[in-house]
């Protein structure tokens, strides 16, 4: 230690004032480090219980949650800790929102082929967007169809952008036991489709999704009951009920395998050879990241009604 002292011109200090000096230093020091400890102590412990508190007081994901409070015991992760839940490829979408403030976009391609007849779709476009509250979503969809069809009248063929979706899903509860996640997703299309795709009408329709983790992080069951109004020509509509059931299964970390048994029964349909229309899926779900995952599927007709092959592909990313 220098001594700030030694060749100045002022004199020493006493000896007894030095012997105070110096004993008084350690007595300094110890209580600057004492009164550290506990102010750091006490920051930590404030600190603490408000991580604690936010760990506790997570946003609700349900609106039965956000009415009645979480169970007792319950723990939820974070929005952005969790894997994206996509709608697709499934036909059942997902039982959860996307979280508020969150941004989801989904795309693909869809190849469907019956007989001498065939349609293509893309981009499937699906932007979901929290809002409000972590169990609410605004949806907003479109697409683009071209399709050609042979029959008895002979060959047509049909291209251009089909009507914009519009739609919100309520993440209505989660899954509690052995009643499954629920969902509600109320909707329609508008008529802003190209002439030879536009229905030239609004349709609305209702999607119930559901969803049970029967093994957690290894397999678990999706269904959805959709009740929508669907256009026979530019003329007619009329009501389909279309029903999914998924098994997925995680293969690894990273890889999700599904199949999937779809059908729609159309009521009131004026159209020739309407009837039940009955599908076998199977699909890869490849995650990415937390962010984003990619999707292949392959589908074969289980009735006289149903396309000989469907094929798809594509992505869902969350901002």
């Amino acid at each position: 230690m220098r001594n700030e002292w030694f060749g100045s011109s002022l004199r020493p200090p006493a000896r007894s004032a030095i012997r105070r000096r110096v004993a008084s230093a350690p007595v300094a020091r110890a209580v600057r480090v004492t009164l550290a400890t506990i102010l750091l102590a006490g920051g930590a412990m404030r600190a603490e219980p408000a991580r604690a508190a936010d760990a506790s007081s997570s946003p609700p994901r349900s609106l039965i949650e956000s009415l009645f409070g979480r169970p007792p015991g319950a723990v939820d992760e974070p929005v952005g800790e969790r894997p994206i839940d996509a709608d697709r490829p499934h036909l059942p979408e997902s039982a959860t929102a996307v979280g508020k403030g969150r941004v989801v976009l989904e795309s693909g391609y869809t190849f469907s082929e019956k007989g001498a007849s065939y349609s293509q779709s893309f981009p499937e476009a699906l932007l979901r967007v929290g809002v409000f509250a972590d169990w609410f979503e605004l949806r907003m969809g479109q697409n683009v169809l071209d399709q050609e069809r042979t029959g008895p009248g002979g060959r047509g063929s049909a291209f251009g952008a089909t009507d914009l979706y519009l739609g919100a899903k309520v993440a209505l509860t989660g899954q509690r036991g052995l009643l499954p996640a629920i969902a509600l997703i109320p909707q329609m299309t508008v008529p802003t489709g190209s002439r030879a795709t536009t229905a030239d009408r609004v349709l609305p329709g209702l999607n119930v999704d559901g969803s049970w983790e029967v093994i957690d992080g290894l397999f678990s069951v999706e269904f959805v009951i959709a009740t929508n109004q669907v256009a026979d020509d530019i003329r007619h509509s009329h009501l389909e009920v279309a029903t999914g059931l998924t098994g997925a299964f995680r293969v690894t970390r990273a890889l999700e395998a599904f199949v999937e048994w779809d059908a729609a029964y159309p009521s009131g349909s004026d159209r020739r050879g309407a009837g039940p229309r009955h599908t076998a899926v199977g699909g890869l779900v490849y995650f990415v990241s937390k962010d984003l995952e990619v999707d292949l599927r392959v589908g074969t007709g289980l009735s006289a009604r149903s396309p000989d092959l469907q094929l798809g592909a594509g992505f869902a990313v969350r901002y």
